[in-house]
């Protein structure tokens, strides 16, 4: 009869959650019938190669499993394995070590390592074996002893329900013998990786804007390299419009003043890094654009609508909020209806043919 083993008999078989790490699945007697036993999808059996054991990362963050060990702690010790460098396990993803490789199959897309330096694989046995997880200091952090569950099994010890269950016979619920890389059921752990740093810096370190008009390029360092979603969303906090930002980091000069640049990710992390830039010489470029292309806005402070009196026809008029987002892109006005914006601050560009004219209001 298959076995299922409580929670407080699994206490005294292993210590399997070590901060963000849990052992969920280990194969140490894949059966010998046929191809029952092929776990590592090679097309062939082999005692040694087709052992397995999956770790999950119970956490939000990408872990570094970066110098972690494999152990044979039956006795005095045998290194078994060594996690490569730049080794990482996804947020509330797997990584499955077996014991050699040709590795063949998806396995859910998880980072599947194989221990081919070692002739003899993991070299798991069925009775008198516990497994040892050393991390780069050499402190073990977790531990999965076999013997409390030596029967020959033939199979796989999963937890179930995945992560939080006690240890089963893989077969116990389910009609196959070992699911390595995925949930008991067959389905996918999560893969992607996250953002866990971003750092922004300017187009050649400069910290200013000193040309009328002028732009600077901003750029983001988003680290690892290897996250799946590595676009962020630019934003410029200040006093007033001093300047704005395109989607792509190009910042754009205003008014004089100082501005915080951010890059914030995408990918529900919310990481972000700021940089403050300062905005020079606006008010000599406003002059010249005044006195030959002069716009007034009135009333302003407005609440419903603002009145533009202009020297010329305006061709074009466009209103940004403070972060440099387009809200309103208009052509041939002079009254202009602002009930829908928010209470703030807003900046007005106004085009006649060649001539441009920036402008602040206020919605109150």
């Amino acid at each position: 009869m298959r076995r299922i083993f409580t929670l407080l008999f699994l206490a005294l078989m292993a210590a399997p959650i070590y901060g963000q790490l849990v052992i969920n699945e280990v194969l140490y007697d894949p059966s010998n019938n046929a191809l029952d036993g092929d776990a590592n999808g090679d097309g062939t059996y082999d005692q040694e190669g087709d052992s397995f054991i999956e770790i999950y990362n119970s956490s939000s963050t990408n872990f570094d499993i970066s110098g972690y060990e494999i152990w044979d702690d039956t006795t005095s010790g045998s290194l078994k394995f060594v996690f490569p460098a730049n080794t990482f396990i996804p947020p509330n993803g797997v990584i499955v070590v077996f014991g050699s490789g040709p590795l063949v199959g998806n396995f859910g897309g998880a980072i599947v390592l194989s221990n081919d330096t070692s002739s003899n694989g993991l070299n798991l046995n069925n009775s008198g074996e516990v497994i040892a997880i050393r991390d780069a200091n050499g402190s073990t952090v977790l531990t999965f002893d076999s013997d409390a569950l030596s029967n020959n099994p033939n199979e796989s010890y999963t937890r179930n329900p995945d992560i939080t269950g006690a240890f089963e016979q893989h077969g116990d619920n389910t009609s196959i013998l070992f699911s390595p890389g995925t949930r008991i059921d067959g389905t996918p752990f999560d893969t992607l990786f996250v953002v866990s740093s971003i750092m922004v810096s300017s187009q050649g370190g400069v910290d200013s804007i000193t040309t009328p008009g002028g732009s600077l390029q901003m750029n983001a360092s988003v680290m690892p390299t290897f996250a799946d979603d590595q676009s962020v969303t630019w934003s410029v906090s200040g006093a007033g419009a001093i300047a704005t930002i395109s989607a792509g980091g190009m910042l754009s000069a205003v008014s004089n003043g100082s501005v915080w640049v951010s890059a914030t990710s995408n990918d529900g992390t919310n990481i972000s890094d700021s940089v403050e830039v300062h905005i020079i010489n606006q008010n000599i470029g406003l002059s010249e654009n005044r006195s030959s292309f002069e716009v007034s806005i009135y009333p302003n402070p407005a609440q419903d609508k603002i009145q533009l009196q202009s020297e010329f026809p305006l061709d074009e008029v466009l209103i940004y909020n403070l972060q440099g987002q387009l809200l309103m892109e208009l052509t041939k006005v002079q009254e202009i209806n602002i009930s829908e914006l928010p209470k703030g601050n807003y900046l007005l560009k106004a085009r006649h043919a060649d001539l441009r004219v920036n402008r602040v209001f206020t919605k109150h």
